[in-house]
């Protein structure tokens, strides 16, 4: 394509201020720019703050931390029991007194002692309960249902934060893309202006261009507030200070290596298995299935006997003094073993059996569903990557054409062959092209980065229904305003 004077400015002015918005070479950390309140921020950055900053993350691994909790608390049940139980008991007046006169003098009558004392302590331990067994089976299987989990989240966070930053990254473009745009139109209206002057345009043709030029103005400012949204969003998610000012560093179009991103985020992406029954979502179903054959066998088998033995050692005194001295001590100390044999509880057992009998029959109806569902995210996820790749290169050719054809038009107007309305038509279809060319740059990077990280992914994020950031909508909303900038015209 030969490129005219008029359409070397055109290109040259658009790179130099998209460069200066946003544009700059990746850094290693989140560090100053010369201002104290002014932060360099590349992509690589923002994933490796994703994580730490999410309240979401800290919710999963405290629930993780709760269900290990959980398998601690229902062991120990199993396990030795030891307590330590000194009593001490102030008779004020015992009914023994009338068959033990003279008693509560001597200090000897464990009946009528004024103060009684017991040192000692108690060992149990379960010797057989097999539905406590199940219990602790269930619990560790509730552990590993909250893991997988905490990696689900994570990996939606890191999703979340790169959906975000590129949306930031958009905005900044559409608000440069819109402000090139306006200063066309006022770089028009200047030349129509002076032909006024000179008396070789109308006033409707001036009042044409001031329309024009004022039709863009609150385009501009819609763009500029969306990337003031986006930006504030990038910001609440990485825990930067609302005051401080973003600067970001990675390119819209940069297609980042494994080996730029975070190392654990890379570890991540390459041990991802992208079979459907590797997602995380289905192991976490069918822990959750294991969970509740363990809970259903737990409430079969509280018809099952349990034993258990308890003993008991105490130095008992008992005194008219306050503290018994050595010789009014004796040693109490027993042993007992258990059996617990419910043989009729009223429905109790039968209840819970029931209703451990339906949690598993849904446990596995939902398991099933899960792997359904993932199925066919797994491929919207890749045909959604391959909508938004075909996309970014159809847009590419199209901004070519779009710039020859504001080139010509740029001509024809000077040379005063074409009309206002024409230059008008083509500028705003230029306009569009580069915007529909930073949306699908933008589509097709989350696109990877969710191909990526799908193995991970909870259900329902394969058209992004599940990332709700404020700056998704603000960068759509943006690329809806460039379409809706176009007046209808008529010959």
């Amino acid at each position: 394509m030969t490129l005219t004077a008029s359409g070397l400015t055109i290109v040259l002015s658009l790179m130099t201020v998209i460069t200066a918005n946003a544009q700059q070479s990746p850094s290693a950390a989140l560090v100053p720019t010369g201002a104290t309140d002014t932060l360099r921020l590349s992509l690589a950055d923002a994933l490796h703050q994703a994580r730490p900053a999410s309240e979401q993350v800290g919710i999963a691994q405290a629930e993780v931390s709760r269900t290990k909790g959980v398998v601690t608390q229902t062991r120990s049940a199993l396990l030795p029991q030891i307590n330590l139980g000194p009593q001490y008991t102030r008779v004020l007046e015992s009914p023994y007194q009338n068959l033990f006169p003279g008693g509560s003098t001597g200090g000897e009558n464990p009946f009528t002692s004024t103060n009684q004392w017991r040192l000692g302590g108690s060992v149990g331990i379960s010797l057989f309960n097999m539905s406590q067994w199940s219990q602790l089976g269930a619990s560790q299987a509730g552990t590993r249902v909250s893991q997988l989990q905490l990696s689900q989240q994570e990996a939606l966070t890191i999703l979340t934060v790169a959906s975000a930053y590129y949306d930031a990254s958009l905005s900044a473009q559409l608000l440069t893309i819109t402000e090139f745009t306006l200063a066309q139109a006022e770089k028009t209206l200047a030349d129509v202006t002076l032909g006024r002057e000179v008396g070789t345009q109308s006033e409707f043709e001036q009042l044409r261009a001031r329309v024009s030029r004022d039709n863009q103005i609150p385009v501009v400012t819609r763009a500029r507030a969306n990337q003031d949204i986006a930006i504030t969003r990038l910001k609440q998610l990485l825990d930067v200070p609302l005051s401080s000012e973003l600067v970001l560093a990675t390119p819209l179009d940069d297609n980042p290596d494994i080996g730029d991103l975070p190392a654990d985020v890379a570890a991540m992406i390459l041990s991802a298995d992208t079979t459907v029954a590797a997602r995380t979502v289905v192991r976490a179903a069918e822990e959750t299935v294991a969970q509740s054959e363990q809970l259903s066998a737990a409430a079969s088998r509280q018809w099952i006997p349990t034993m258990s033995t308890t003993m008991n050692y105490n130095r008992a005194g008992y005194s008219s003094d306050f503290f018994p001295v050595n010789n009014q001590f004796g040693n109490d100390w027993t042993i007992n073993a258990v059996v617990n044999w419910p043989l009729f509880t009223s429905g109790r057992i039968s209840g819970a059996r029931q209703q451990a009998s339906a949690t598993l029959e849904t446990a596995r109806l939902r398991a099933k569903l899960t792997a359904e569902q993932a199925a066919l995210d797994n491929a919207t996820v890749n045909a959604r990557l391959r909508e938004a790749r075909d996309n970014s290169l159809a847009t590419a050719s199209v901004v070519e054409q779009a710039l020859r054809a504001y080139e010509i038009a740029e001509l024809r107007y000077s040379e005063g062959v074409s009309t206002q309305t024409e230059l008008q038509d083509v500028r705003l279809q230029l306009e569009q092209a580069r915007a529909n060319q930073a949306q699908a740059a933008r589509d097709t990077q989350v696109a990877r980065f969710r191909r990526a990280l799908l193995p991970y992914l909870p259900l329902g994020t394969a058209d992004g229904a599940a990332l709700t950031t404020s700056s998704v909508t603000s960068a759509g909303t943006a690329t809806q305003a460039l379409v809706g900038s176009t007046p209808a015209r008529g010959r």
